[in-house]
């Protein structure tokens, strides 16, 4: 439900008031952001701009920093220019993030990733697939560019004799042989629907005893692994996907913010509930816990408000 005209017109004053004269409020500008939707914080952006004459997101931009900035920005963006700009940041500059880019192309779907390339055009005045194709190379390149067709199937109803040969075909190019044929494994990854690989993965279990994880895991290895993973493991169940990223970000020595930002910014309104069940089942810790005991500064005061039990 959305707030009144008169809530966006003090929750704009609340911002600008938290960024006028010497220094920046912190506070105020966490809270805001914890205890708004983003739908909310889009018409505050536009109250402020109204009220105030200056951009409220440029303003951000300039007083804050760190991981508190990055927070911050990324939920007052939408979420389709959240994901457009995660994909600029990992390859702008030296060195392309790979991990990002697999994070979010193989994990959209047909009409979000049509949706991201069009937006991205306008953002960019670039073609994120040739990007894509520049910044990576070989058996990487070939499954991002794939995805972003936005071809994979929707179909929910099972047709054996197809999926049987695709199982065949699997097996052929890759247990079956000296060697590994990449593009039967990017062709049925990228093109089948959920509803299919999942009947695949089955099947193959049954017949070979080995899940098509365990297949891709000791025939691939480096970044085209890390992708075909990706695509089998959120096909068959994103938000366990996505908790899995959130304790990969956590655990060993230090913890990778950037991607823990991501993963818990872009699903937040998603299916960060279910996110949060199944971390709490699978790990043995809320992910409130988890970030209580391994993060420190501000940010971590918003992503706990992400990651809070209602």
């Amino acid at each position: 439900m959305s707030l009144s005209d008169e809530q966006y017109e003090q929750d704009a004053k609340t911002l600008y008031e938290a960024m006028e004269g010497w220094g920046t409020d912190e506070e105020p500008i966490i809270l805001l952001t914890i205890n708004r939707s983003n739908a909310d914080r889009q018409q505050i952006l536009k109250f402020y701009k109204s009220s105030y004459g200056e951009d409220a997101f440029k303003k951000l931009e300039d007083e804050l920093g760190g991981d508190l900035k990055k927070v911050v920005l990324g939920m007052f963006r939408t979420p389709l220019d959240y994901d457009c700009y995660e994909l600029n940041k990992a390859m702008k500059g030296g060195g392309t993030d790979e991990e990002a880019l697999i994070e979010i192309i193989a994990t959209r779907n047909n009409e979000t990733l049509a949706a991201i390339k069009d937006r991205y055009k306008e953002l960019f005045d670039t073609d994120l697939e040739a990007e894509i194709a520049d910044e990576t190379s070989d058996d990487l390149k070939r499954i991002l560019v794939s995805l972003l067709q936005c071809n994979r199937s929707e179909e929910t109803e099972i047709d054996e004799e197809k999926l049987n040969k695709d199982l065949a075909d699997l097996y052929e190019a890759g247990e079956g042989s000296w060697g590994t044929d990449e593009s039967t494994f990017n062709k049925i990854f990228v093109n089948r629907s959920r509803a299919e690989l999942r009947y695949i993965n089955d099947e193959y279990f049954k017949a070979c005893g080995k899940s098509l994880k365990e297949v891709v895991e000791s025939e691939f290895g480096g970044d085209i692994k890390k992708c075909l993973v990706t695509c089998l493991h959120a096909l068959l169940n994103q938000s366990d996907y996505f908790a899995s990223r959130i304790y990969d970000a956590c655990k060993g020595m230090g913890t990778k913010d950037d991607q823990l930002i991501r993963v818990m910014v872009s699903r937040d309104e998603i299916d960060m509930k279910e996110i949060k069940d199944i971390y709490k089942n699978k790990y043995e810790k809320t992910i409130y816990e988890q970030i209580s005991d391994e993060c420190s500064g501000e940010y971590k005061n918003i992503l706990l408000g992400i990651a809070k039990t209602d």
